[in-house]
């Protein structure tokens, strides 16, 4: 090859084929929709009461950080803050997340039909508690039966079919725990 053809060979130019391939990761726009989501999801877990975010499927950085919001005064260190616990999501499972707030959400439908399910157990092991006891520790075998035994016969001493006493609220709250944990 001669000297003078490597020095006239044409250059590629940006509208080669070369600048034509699509960028390797996510446009810049999706980035931003997805911190949005992350911050809109951090908003929902600041706004959790600390026993509820001490429920919550992440680590101790995220649950820190979700408990040192309730300490911030300032509306732009709160915004900033909720930046920051988007971006600590980022390293978590947030399928796992969001069904655990939804768990803990009262208004979700998972709450809703678990506070049913809970309330027809309940009516099931005061009216009939020797074989509906046999039939709940069957379907949920890791509960506690000695407190689920105490619990009923408690509720079955003070029942009112008008108004639930304490100790039927009680047994309905240990139920519900149960059952919204197999869900």
């Amino acid at each position: 090859m001669h000297a003078l053809d490597c020095a006239f060979r044409p250059m590629s130019s940006p509208f080669d084929s070369d600048y034509d391939e699509q960028p390797d990761g996510p446009s810049k726009s999706q980035l931003k929709r997805e911190d949005a989501e992350m911050q809109a999801l951090g908003t929902r877990l600041v706004n959790l009461s600390k026993a509820n975010i001490n429920q919550l499927p992440v680590n101790e950085t995220l649950r820190d950080a979700l408990l040192e919001f309730k300490r911030i005064k300032s509306h732009e260190a709160q915004r900033r803050h909720i930046k920051r616990v988007g971006r600590l999501l980022r390293d978590h499972d947030l399928d796992a997340v969001e069904k655990a707030l939804e768990r803990l959400s009262p208004d979700s439908s998972l709450s809703m039909a678990s506070t049913l399910a809970a309330q027809k157990w309940c009516d099931r092991l005061i009216q009939n508690p020797r074989e509906e006891l046999t039939a709940f520790i069957d379907q949920f075998p890791d509960v506690e039966v000695q407190k689920l035994r105490q619990l009923l016969r408690k509720a079955q001493q003070q029942f009112d079919a008008d108004t639930p006493s304490q100790a039927q609220r009680e047994l309905l709250k240990f139920v519900r725990a149960r059952v919204l944990a197999a869900y």
